[in-house]
Parts: structure tokens; C-alpha cells; sequence
């Protein structure tokens, strides 16, 4: 299928489901005041997507129609992950549709309310916890900062174990092994947990959480080593601030001091609770497939394994896994950088014909949304990215059934993400991006308006040319080469708008790749005004080819006021930038030099509103 003819089937499907109810086989309604003894009609609504989801499946193995579920506005609370499967599907070329009612705005949510508040000391108030354990706090729909400071005065890192500090006070703090030690050092965001402090004469000696400890400071790229280069998180020592907050969870207390005009005693209060919102999990014998979210907002959705673990980052939100190190003259790293993906709250998995469109994904405490083994054929359109503690979207992975599957339905194929307002992503695990591509091929990422993140915007590619054919560069040990190609090939990257990236970190941009990936191409996309004002950090900030990049076409960009270089190669070691084709850019060059870029790049008019949106 070319890529013109796949993209008009994406968007007739696109068509199809905003079609008008009429042409519904059968239609359900769900409603937070509904009852699951009710028929599911309009006037009698189900109250759970669950129930409602049960009702499909009784007429929708020969449908002669879309079958579409209608959720009312409202809040629906789950505790637990909302699974659908190959039997959940539409069929007969139809799809099922779950769709906001017109006019009004569902919200799924894994969220529990924190009721009960009261006054504890001056300035601070405590309450019950909902939840034994979660990361995040919203107030009044507002993330909460988790309690901070600066590392401790006189930190120095002594042997293979951890610190000392002339902050001698902290060996009475309370609960120490849930304090964090955050590094933000290039491309990365660590995070590694204390496991205990004592004293020792006039210091105090804190111990790191091994072998997690270790790792980050042993990982290849850059790893964590200089004082300076550390801030500490939750401790209850550190609530000190209006808008900060601290989960005691041996005590299943919550502290935290208001905001300026913020009374708790009406506060709406929210901890996550869901790690998973939504799950479509198909299997490669029996996908699930035509099915469609409309209009639905999903948030407070949690992630707790830094909790129990650390976060120990190589890039993008991949973490190293430690359960099977590589080690080699360079440092730590993972069998052909085989690194752990952080979860998104919504996953599709072996799904195809798949759309979302028009939703929200907000207040995440991972990533926003997966697709992965075997995604084919699914459109992300018109949706808004915000407030996620990770990367917004994450096509593909970087594992063996990815680089190199054993069989061709695991391959991530033919994916669009397309027309979508992502911004402020990232903002716990700020090595994130606003689009991670991993080996895939068909994806394309096009006319999305992408701003205000800490790292990179689009990131396509990985493997730094290892897990191509023949390998890559010469100094990564690996202890076999691959003779055949990964799938990494046909991706588009066009027309997209993207500013006001690379605020907090270096070494990435606005478009970021790896590895080779014949037939694919960068071209139309608007980028500008990326790193951080003061040109500290934020470099290159452009299109990046980085190493092993290589096959590429970049064409028509145009790219202006980034830190360094308009695009930037590191790709010449393993002399893959004679296979990229780099013609007619405008580099460097004021906007009004190339109008045409700038008026067709990011939201196409029909998704402009998405800009408004409060």
C-alpha cells in the first residue's frame, strides 16, 4: 500500500468515526450517574465502560454497522486497568466507536480523592491517604511539586556506596529510603534512591540504593558524578514551599502547603492510583482491531516502579535494565541497547485500525500513550498532550521482537501521528520527548505543533548504528553483529511545528535520529526558538542526525534561532552521512523567507482550535 492511498484509508476511517449515530448498527449510552442494571440507552444509561464494553460483545461478531458507545460528560473513576481484547473488535469492516456525547467532555480517571484535610503546622496541612503509594498530587487540577532542595551542603561522593554531608541533621530525617537524589546532566534525567543515612562524627553518610546506584554512575553516555549537579526530592524535611508535597507512607499521611488563594477545607485533591487507564491488548493470531476513542480526556493515571527502584536514564525515558547488563570499555550499557521503555497510562499492543482522535491525555504519571508489537494501522489525530511525567507518544520499541523480529506481524508498521498540540510533556522525566519512534516502519509523524519541552521534540530511530547490518561504529563492542536489516525504514517526519524545545537539557533537537532508515524522510517542518533563552543549555536544537543516522532525505525545513547548528551530523565515524540527502532547507533564514513552510507546517485548520484550548 503507498503511503498516499494508506493515509486516505486513515483518514475515511478518521470519517467514519465522527460519523452521525444514524448509521450505527446499535448504540449504547454510559453515564456517571447511570446504573449497569439499565439497558444502556439514552435515558437509561450503563454507569462503566466495562458493562457497556460487555454489551458490544454481544452484537458485534456479523455487524452490519458501526457500533458506537456514547459516554455522557462526567468523571469516571476506575481502579483498575479498563482491559479490551480481540473480542472487543468491530467487524465486517465497521468499527466500535466509544465517543463523547456531543457537546460534552468524559474523563476517564485512575485517580482517588484526598479528603478530609487539616490544619498540621503553620502554613502546612496533612491529610488521610487514598493510596498506599503514588508520585503525583493535583490540586484543583494543578500538579503539586513534590517536596525539593539543593543537595545537601558538603556533599562529597565517597567509594562505590554514596555521600557524605556536613548536613549532619540528616541522619534524623524521617523515612530516608524514600528521599531521591535527581541528576540533570546533558540528555539525561537520573533519579537514585537513598537506602539509609547514619552519622559518622560530624557527617552524616548516605548510602545509595544498589546496584541502581552503581549503574548511573557507570552507564555509558554521561553518568552521575559532580555535587553540583544534584537536586534531592521527597522528604518531609524539604516541604518548605507553597505548592509542595510529601507522601509520609508508613504513616498513609499527606502533607502539603497551599498555594497563595488555595483553601484545602474545598480543594479538590487528587492522587493516581491506575497504572494502566486503558489497555487494548491484542495477541499476532488475534488482534484487536477497528475500535475507536473519540473526545474522551484520560488522566491521573500513576507509575511506581521509581519508587521502588530509582530511574537510572540513557535517553528518552529508556531506562538501563538492570537485570542484564552489558558491561564494555565505554561503561554499562544493555545487549544491543536493548533498554527498558517507560509504560504509557493508555497501550495499544497487536493492535490494527486503531484510532484516537480528539482526546486528552493529561496529568499522566508516565508516558501518554504506546503503540507497540505488532501496532499497525492506527491513526493518534487531533489529540492534546499536557501535564505528562514522561514522553507523550511512543511508537515501536527498541527490544530483540523490535530490531530484529522472528516475525514480521511484530513489526510496528504504518502508524500516523498526526495534527496533535503536544506540550509541557516531560515534566517529571524530563529526559522524555514529544514523539519517540523506535524501529518502525511506515510511521508518519506530520502536522503536529509540538512546544515547551525540556529535551527533544521528535525522536525517530535508536541503536546508535549497532543493530544495523554489519553494525555500526567500530569502537561499540557488541558480541555479534547483525547480518540483516532492522525494520527501521519508510518514516515521514513532515510538516510539523515545533518550538521552544531543549529548555533544560543538551545534545538532542527538534528532530532527532539514529540509526539507518532507508526511504525515509524529514521535510516541511518549522522549527525555531529552541534551547533555553539565555543559550546556556538547549544545543544543537535543530534536525539532528546522530550516530548511525543514516539513509535520509531532509528537505524543505525550515529551521531558525536554535542554540548551534540549523542540522547538526554525528554520523561521519561510521560514514553514514554520504547516504543522507540534505536540499532546498532554509537554514538560519528569517520566517518570511520561506512563508510557504510556515503556512503549511503544524495544525491544519480544522485542528487549530486545539491552540485555544484552556
Amino acid at each position: 500500500m503507498t503511503l498516499r492511498i494508506w493515509l486516505a484509508a486513515s483518514l475515511l476511517l478518521l470519517a467514519t468515526c465522527a460519523a452521525e449515530a444514524s448509521a450505527a448498527q446499535a448504540a449504547f449510552y454510559i453515564a456517571p450517574g447511570g446504573n449497569d442494571a439499565n439497558p444502556g440507552t439514552e435515558s437509561r444509561p450503563f454507569a462503566t465502560i466495562e458493562r457497556a464494553r460487555q454489551a458490544v460483545r454481544t452484537v458485534n461478531k456479523k455487524m452490519t454497522g458501526d457500533i458506537r458507545v456514547i459516554l455522557r460528560g462526567g468523571t469516571y473513576r476506575i481502579d483498575h486497568t479498563i482491559l479490551f481484547d480481540a473480542d472487543d473488535s468491530g467487524t465486517g469492516g465497521h468499527h466500535v466507536i466509544y465517543q463523547a456525547q456531543a457537546g460534552e467532555t468524559p474523563v476517564i480517571s485512575g485517580g482517588k480523592a484526598v479528603v478530609d484535610w487539616q490544619p498540621d503546622q503553620p502554613g502546612r496541612w496533612k491529610a488521610p491517604a487514598p493510596v498506599g503509594d503514588f508520585r503525583q498530587l493535583y490540586v484543583n487540577g494543578v500538579r503539586a511539586t513534590r517536596a525539593r532542595g539543593k543537595a545537601p551542603v558538603g556533599l562529597q561522593l565517597v567509594g562505590d556506596d554514596g555521600y557524605t554531608t556536613t548536613a549532619v541533621n540528616m541522619a534524623d530525617w524521617k523515612n530516608p529510603a524514600d528521599l531521591e537524589f535527581c541528576y540533570a546532566i546533558e540528555w539525561c534525567h537520573t533519579r537514585c534512591k537513598v537506602r539509609s543515612i547514619r552519622r559518622e562524627g560530624d557527617k552524616a553518610r548516605i548510602s545509595m540504593l544498589q546496584p541502581y546506584f552503581t549503574q548511573a554512575k557507570t552507564k555509558e553516555g554521561v553518568n552521575v558524578t559532580a555535587p553540583q549537579q544534584i537536586y534531592i526530592e521527597n522528604a518531609l524535611e524539604l516541604l518548605d514551599e507553597p505548592g509542595e508535597w510529601y507522601l509520609d507512607r508508613p504513616a498513609k499521611t499527606v502533607y502539603y502547603r497551599p498555594r497563595p488563594g488555595e483553601d484545602m477545607r474545598r480543594a479538590e485533591v487528587v492522587a493516581p492510583a491506575v497504572e494502566k487507564l486503558i489497555e487494548l491488548r491484542g495477541t499476532l493470531d488475534r488482534p484487536i482491531h477497528n475500535i475507536c476513542f473519540a473526545g474522551i480526556t484520560f488522566e491521573h493515571g500513576s507509575w511506581l516502579l521509581p519508587n521502588k527502584i530509582g530511574f537510572v536514564d540513557v535517553q528518552a525515558n529508556f531506562l538501563i535494565d538492570w537485570k542484564h547488563p552489558l558491561k564494555r570499555a565505554g561503561g554499562l550499557t544493555n545487549l544491543h541497547n536493548q533498554h527498558l521503555k517507560c509504560p504509557s497510562n493508555v497501550v495499544c499492543r497487536a493492535a490494527k485500525s486503531v484510532c484516537f482522535e480528539r482526546c486528552t491525555f493529561t496529568r499522566l504519571g508516565s508516558g501518554g500513550i504506546d503503540l507497540e508489537f505488532g501496532a499497525q494501522d492506527n491513526t493518534i489525530v487531533g489529540c492534546r498532550f499536557f501535564d505528562i511525567s514522561g514522553s507523550a507518544v511512543q511508537v515501536g520499541d527498541v527490544l530483540k521482537d523490535d530490531h530484529h523480529p522472528d516475525d514480521p506481524r511484530k513489526i510496528v508498521r504504518n502508524n500516523a501521528v498526526i495534527n496533535n498540540f503536544i506540550h509541557d510533556v516531560a515534566v517529571e522525566y524530563r529526559g522524555g520527548v514529544g514523539v519517540f519512534v523506535g524501529y518502525t516502519d511506515g510511521t508518519v509523524i506530520a502536522h503536529n505543533e509540538i512546544a515547551s519541552l525540556p529535551y527533544s521534540g521528535i525522536s525517530v530511530g535508536w541503536g546508535w548504528g549497532e543493530e544495523d547490518a554489519g553494525g555500526g561504529n567500530p569502537s561499540y563492542y557488541q558480541p555479534f553483529k547483525y547480518t540483516t536489516p532492522t525494520p527501521a525504514r519508510n518514516n515521514r517526519i513532515e510538516y510539523n511545528h515545533i518550538h521552544g524545545v531543549m529548555r533544560q537539557s543538551n545534545d538532542g533537537g527538534a528532530i532527532y535520529t539514529l540509526g539507518n532508515m532507508p526511504g525515509s524522510i524529514i521535510r516541511g517542518n518549522h522549527i525555531h526558538d529552541n534551547g533555553r533563552p539565555d543559550k546556556k543549555r538547549g544545543a544543537p536544537g535543530g534536525i539532528y542526525l546522530d550516530e548511525g543516522s543514516g539513509f535520509l532525505e531532509v528537505a524543505g525545513n525550515l529551521v531558525y534561532n536554535v542554540i548551534t547548528s540549523a542540522v547538526n551530523y554525528n554520523n561521519r565515524s561510521q560514514n553514514r552521512i554520504a547516504t543522507c540527502h540534505e536540499h532546498d532547507n532554509f537554514l538560519g533564514v528569517a520566517p518570511d523567507q520561506a512563508k510557504a513552510v510556515v503556512e503549511k507546517a503544524g495544525l491544519e485548520a480544522a485542528y487549530r482550535d486545539l491552540l485555544k484550548a484552556p
